[in-house]
This record gives structure tokens, sequence and C-alpha cells, in this order.
């Protein structure tokens, strides 16, 4: 039963929330900006705006997690994409003199060309920060899009650079909408937002994001500062989504414990101020099912205790199926695990031998990557043998003793066909691996020592073999259908949690030396970090933390659990003697 009190705040919050959204709709600027916690409906609030408008409208994020959740939202009223996604496509379509049409989009390439710099130049520069920064001091930008050409390839940056420098000089070709919107804004760096900028003189455009979830400063040079300045900028018009449909209450007050805490010590500085409140309307029962926050103290973990994954199994066999089902309802996952290093390894190794759920892991978004020589025999594969990129990817992994002369000579004008400075046996000798993947690709099956001759060329067994080759490296993969019954997991990073939420989340490696490095001196980024792997929760979070890690030493644990008032918390000391404990309950019941 609700009562009258209660059915007051509900109408006030309510109608509070509505009128924040009714603002954003009827606003006339062309230039609009959200700056809103997670959860708090920005989804909600593209597909209100975008319903306004005449359907030729573009949704841009950043998080390969997003997209699919955008698409489903906003099916029929604007074309949805990531941002490298859409660059890509223009890339196209925009006239090209150093590039065919029939490019290809290689994440690594990166890689290659840094090896060839080092060949031609006797230097390892980092070319990804000199794109993302737009950093022309140097000849960094130009050494690599020469080498892109002659692979006729492109990496996510140089793909954004290209397409933003041709429309820099042709401004009448940047495409045109009723309306964009562009989410996660904060993970955005210099040269995205700069191309940002361009589409926003030809276009209405809406940018939503939180500097709280700001995370990709190391990996992709992004800054909270982009979307700070925005915010500031007098000509947007800015916008708040307080509501948190997502969260409890204890969460969101949680949230709000954090921030205090971390600017009290001269963290966020310059952190946009914002209310983050749970909207009670749809979260008072599981606020009261769910009232406090559980700090599970471990008194070890290493792969012969593995007291952390046991206490995550412990709690997921107590879950009833109605909970199961609950959670499912409104979430990616039923149960999330948040980590890093070996704390993540150990209990995925734990979960993965236990064969008892559903399993899916998942990474930040990476724009780098080891090569693999596979890499190379599918460009020769898809390409055809004249594949500049195919040949250099084998060569990279093979070391050819005179492979510096073989680069050097690629340089001469007008440039030569790898294919036609190898060796001829080498060249042979690959095309034959490249014939047997056809061949596998084909209907025709392949003998026991073709498979042989494959696992062995290529250094992984014959059923991955056929995954890979029945992927496509720039595809989406497609969202699963989800079974509402069933208990599903996922693990990952605390970066690669950005775009997910599950109904119960359990963030490991709470220790200092993992999160935060150092208790006395968190970074903004590690505070960032808690904060977004919190907020993942839609009924119950938990944080653990361990006495004694792998290496025997004691730990302490966070300072960020400590920062949360101790009224949130429920403490669990879990040790051997708490799975006996739990094992008689369990066989009661």
């Amino acid at each position: 039963m609700v009562d009258k009190k209660l059915e007051d705040i509900f109408r006030k919050q309510s109608l509070e929330r509505a009128e924040y959204t009714k603002k954003i709709l009827a606003s006339s600027s062309p230039r609009k900006i959200i700056v809103s916690g997670p959860g708090t409906g920005k989804t909600y609030t593209f597909e209100e705006l975008l319903k306004l408008k005449n359907k030729n409208c573009l949704a841009l994020t950043f998080i390969n997690n997003l997209v699919n959740k955008l698409k489903k939202k906003l099916d029929g009223y604007a074309k949805t994409c990531t941002f490298h996604k859409f660059c890509k496509e223009l890339l196209h379509k925009i006239p090209k003199t150093d590039l065919t049409d029939a490019f290809i989009l290689y994440p690594k390439l990166e890689t290659i060309i840094k090896s060839d710099s080092e060949i031609l130049t006797k230097a390892s520069p980092k070319f990804s920060v000199s794109f993302r920064k737009i950093d022309l001091s140097n000849s960094n930008i130009g050494f690599f899009l020469r080498r892109s050409s002659y692979y006729d390839a492109v990496s996510f940056d140089d793909s954004v650079y290209r397409v933003m420098e041709y429309f820099r000089y042709n401004p009448g070709h940047i495409p045109q909408y009723d309306q964009i919107v562009v989410d996660e804004y904060q993970d955005f760096n210099k040269l995205e937002v700069e191309f940002l900028n361009m589409l926003s003189e030809k276009n209405p455009i809406l940018i939503v994001g939180d500097d709280d979830q700001a995370l990709y400063g190391k990996l992709k040079s992004a800054s909270a500062s982009f979307i700070r300045e925005k915010y500031n900028d007098p000509t947007y018009d800015h916008f708040d989504l307080p509501y948190c449909s997502r969260c409890t209450v204890v969460i969101t007050e949680a949230v709000d414990d954090i921030i205090k805490q971390a600017k009290n010590q001269g963290k966020l500085k310059d952190r946009i101020d914002k209310k983050y409140m749970c909207y009670l309307p749809d979260k008072w029962e599981d606020s009261e099912k769910y009232p406090k926050i559980i700090h599970a103290r471990c008194s070890t973990q290493t792969h012969n205790t593995p007291f952390i994954a046991r206490y995550i199994e412990n709690e997921l066999d107590m879950l009833s199926a109605e909970e199961i089902k609950a959670a499912n309802k409104d979430a990616d996952f039923t149960v999330l695990v948040a980590g890093s290093g070996h704390y993540l390894k150990q209990v995925q190794d734990y979960f993965i031998k236990l064969n008892k759920y559903k399993l899916d892991f998942r990474e930040e978004e990476a724009y780098r990557d080891s090569i693999k020589i596979i890499d190379g025999y599918l460009i020769l594969l898809r390409e055809g043998e004249q594949s500049n990129l195919g040949w250099r990817i084998l060569l990279e992994i093979d070391h050819l003793r005179n492979v510096g002369d073989i680069i050097k000579n690629t340089e001469d004008v007008p440039a030569i066909k790898l294919c036609k400075i190898l060796p001829d046996s080498y060249v042979k000798k690959h095309l034959l691996i490249v014939k047997l993947l056809n061949k596998l690709n084909s209907p025709e099956e392949l003998v026991s020592d073709e498979v042989k001759q494959l696992e062995t060329s290529i250094g992984i067994k014959i059923d991955k073999i056929n995954e890979i080759l029945s992927s496509d490296i720039e595809k989406q993969a497609p969202e699963a259908e989800k079974n509402q019954e069933e208990l599903s997991i996922v693990f990952t990073t605390y970066v690669g949690c950005k775009g997910l939420s599950a109904g119960f989340v359990f963030i490991i490696g709470l220790d200092e030396g993992n999160l935060p490095g150092d208790n006395k001196a968190p970074s903004d980024i590690e505070v960032c970090n808690f904060i977004v792997a919190l907020t993942r929760t839609i009924k119950k979070c938990y944080l653990i933390s361990t006495k004694y890690i792998f290496t025997g030493k004691k730990a302490e644990p966070s300072i960020f659990i400590n920062w949360i008032a101790r009224k949130r918390l429920d403490y669990i000391w879990v040790d051997k003697a708490f799975f006996s404990k739990t094992k008689a309950v369990l066989t009661c019941q």
C-alpha cells in the first residue's frame, strides 16, 4: 500500500519530470545540451524530440553497447549508428584521391603503420594521439595518411580526420538533417568534437552526456572539458534531467555521498553541478526491497580459495525465479560483475568451470589490439592477392629478415604492389593457406591433413577459425533474444560496463592498489569508474573487497566504500566459516 504522503511525492515528482522534458521539447534553440546522470531518461527524450521531426534525423553514440538500444527506441525516427560508422559511410561517399572506393576499415592499422615508421623514419610516434588532438606540429598525420593510402585502408581516427578535412574545404557538402542527437558526449575527443561542431553549423543538434561518466581520457584522448565547455557555451540552451528511473534510492544517495566526499578532497573541481534523484514512482518497490548496498569483505581470493566467486555464486543461488524475471524485465543482464585484472579473470574462470549460468564477457571499447596472422589471411581472402595490407600483416607476423628493404621499396612512386616484391616461395606458401580458407568457406570439405595445416599455420583450432571466418570485423553483432526467466551474467571491466545495466551488480577488486591505486590520492577517473559501475544497478549492488589478495599481501578496502554513508551499507565478513553456514541454510531451503 502507498500512503497519502507517498502519493503526493509520486505526483510531485511525476509533474516535475514531465516539466523538465517539456522544456527541452519546447525549446526552439537549434543547439541544445543535456547534462544528466545515468538512467535519467535521455533516450526517452531523444525519442520524444525526434517524433516532432520529419524522420530525416541522425542519432550518434560512441559506445557500441548503446547502439542496439538506441536503434530499438529510435527505429523509424532516426538513422542510428556509432560515430565512427557514420564517418566511414561518409568517407565512402565523398570524393577521394588517395583511397579507392573499395577501401577497408582495419582498426589495428596504427600497429602496422607504426612498424613502417620504425623502419622508414626510425621513430615510433603515437599516431592516434596526433589525430585525436589534431596535432599538426609534426609529420605524424601526413605519414599515416600516405601509408594508409598505400594499404587502401583506414582506422577509426584517420577516417574521421579525412572526412572532416573534406568538409572543411567543402562546407556545402556537409550532410543536413532535421535533427541530430549525440549521446555520451563526454567520451568524445578533440577531433570528434571539431567534426560535430562542423555538423552543428548546418544542423540542429542535441548533445547529451555526463561528465561524471568520462572514462576514456587515456583510452582515446577524450576529455570531460569538452562537455563542460558546451554546457557553458552561450550559443547552447542547457537542460537537466535529474530523475533516475534505473537505480534505487540507496544508489542515488550513495552517488551523492561519493561526489560530496570527492569534492571535499579537491577532486572533480570543474564538475557540472547536477541533481541526481531516484524517481520513486518507478523505483519505490525496489527501494523498499533492497534498501542497502552490501559490502562483502572476503578474507582471501586466490585460484585455490576463490571466495569472491563463491560468494557471488552463493548470492545467485538465493535469488528466486521471480527476482530473476523481474531483473530481466528492465536490465541487459540479470547480473553484472565489474572488476579488473586478476580479480576479474579469477572470477570468470571460476564461473566458466562451474558451467551453471549463461555467461557473457565484455571489454571496454578498444581501438587497437595485437594483430593476428588470420587478419592478413582474411584480408587476402576477401580483397584478393593484390592487397598490400593483407601481405603487410603477414610480414609483420613472420618477421622476414629483409622486411626493412621490402618496406623501403614500397615508398617508390608509383608505389609497387607488395606481392610483386615478395619472394615467390613466400607468396605461394601463404596463398595455399588462403586457398584452404576459401575451401573452408565453401561446401567442399577439408581433409584431415588440410585441417591440420590450417591449424598449424594460423595457430588456432578449426572451430575457432570457422567462427572467425563467418564473422565480419566491421559488423555489429545482432542482439540476442533474451530469455526472461534465465539468469545471465556479464563480466566486464569498470570501463566496459558503460552502457549496460543489470538487476544485481557485483563490483569486485575494491581494494587499495586496484580501485583506487592509492586511498590517499584517488584520481578523478577512478572516482568516475566507481560511479559508473555503481549506477549500472537496477535492484541490488554488492561492493566486494579482499583482506588478503592473491599475493598474500594484506589490502585495505577501497576508500570509496568509506565515502558512502555507513547507514547505506550492510557489512558481511566472508571466510571459510561463512560458506559452511550458508550451505546449511540453502540445504534447509
